[in-house]
């Protein structure tokens, strides 16, 4: 069994609502694996129960106990706007697509601020108040948040030794998110997960693919994986992918 506790963060921009996920299994001599999880008010309460399910029986689904910590907003809504300022980096100048209702884009470009608070507050928060295994720590985001993920590797990439980008959205603002393309040198880097539907948005898939190729290639000591499964569209590929991305990462 699992139960949870909530936290408030005023946060710099706007405020946080974190609900930690914890195993009443007892606590590993190293700590718990930690699951960060991005859009925390659609994903948190899915992911928490895939995987108190699965790892009740770890030797089969290969899902160990992991502490899951849900990075969300206040109010009901699965996707909030402050989403957008929070998961993409800063540009003096924006060219984006139109939103397919019509209306603008909300306030963007605050990732750096975002990683200040994860780094600053979040992360030491959890660490000092839970028995936490500093050698598995995760990062998960889909869309969006998938962007970020990435993005945090090429920024920051000492706050994670595992991360996992869902249909990353890397056709944002022209690919900017290439020009922090780089070789990363973390040797606390352990592992890279990266799916993308292969039919609904060609772009997505063929992005995620050439950059899982251009990292593979560039980090050959990182353990790195490309998963495009057949029928799956932008929402359905997160269940599909989250059990063989976190078996893959932590295996």
């Amino acid at each position: 069994m699992y139960h949870k506790e909530v936290f408030q963060f005023s946060g710099k921009h706007h405020p946080y609502v974190i609900n930690v996920y914890i195993s009443e299994q007892p606590v590993p001599d190293n700590g718990f694996p930690v699951l960060y999880i991005l859009d925390g008010n659609a994903y948190g309460t899915l992911f928490s129960e895939m995987i108190q399910l699965q790892s009740r029986r770890s030797e089969k689904t290969g899902i160990e106990p992991t502490m899951l910590v849900s990075v969300g907003y206040e109010g009901d809504e699965p996707f909030q706007p402050n989403r957008i300022y929070d998961f993409t980096p800063f540009a003096e100048d924006t060219e984006l697509p139109a939103r397919p209702d019509g209306s603008p884009w909300p306030e963007h470009g605050g990732a750096e601020i975002f990683l200040d608070f994860l780094e600053k507050d979040l992360i030491p928060f959890i660490n000092e108040k839970y028995k936490t295994n500093k050698q598995k720590q995760t990062i998960f985001g889909h869309s969006l948040g998938g962007l970020f993920v990435l993005y945090t590797l090429f920024q920051r990439s000492h706050l994670f030794s595992h991360y996992f980008s869902c249909s990353p959205s890397i056709w944002w603002n022209k690919q900017t998110i290439l020009s922090y393309e780089t070789k990363i040198d973390d040797k606390n880097v352990k592992g890279l997960f990266i799916a993308a539907e292969p039919i609904e948005n060609k772009q997505m898939y063929a992005n995620g693919l050439a950059m899982y190729e251009n990292l593979s290639e560039r980090n050959k000591g990182i353990k790195t994986a490309f998963f495009a499964p057949e029928g799956e569209n932008h929402m359905s590929i997160v269940p599909t992918s989250f059990s063989r991305g976190m078996r893959f990462l932590h295996k």
